[in-house]
């Protein structure tokens, strides 16, 4: 029969994060959720730059409008596994 190895995996800037994030259930990585809502940041001032150039383009905003839809709803979802995970942990 097959034995389950437990094996540790050493957390060495993003790209470790990014890999433990992956492979160990449960783990969120905290640096690529800030990677994260930077892009998003970087995304609303590149759309409002082209609002301002287009002269408001009704599908730059319709863009801007989405996007903005998306970030708070994943905002949302991360407080909540947050919420969840510590709830967990009481209880335990």
């Amino acid at each position: 029969m097959a034995e389950q190895q437990n094996i540790e995996i050493e957390t060495t800037g993003l790209a470790g994060d990014i890999v433990k994030s992956i492979m160990t259930p449960g783990y969120t990585a905290n640096g690529v959720i800030n990677i994260m809502f930077y892009t998003f940041y970087a995304l609303f001032a590149t759309l409002l730059f082209m609002i301002f150039m287009t002269g408001g383009n009704p599908h730059v905003i319709a863009l801007l409008l989405l996007a903005i839809c998306l970030f708070v709803s994943i905002r949302w979802f991360i407080t909540e596994m947050e919420h969840a995970k510590r709830q967990q942990q009481k209880t335990d």
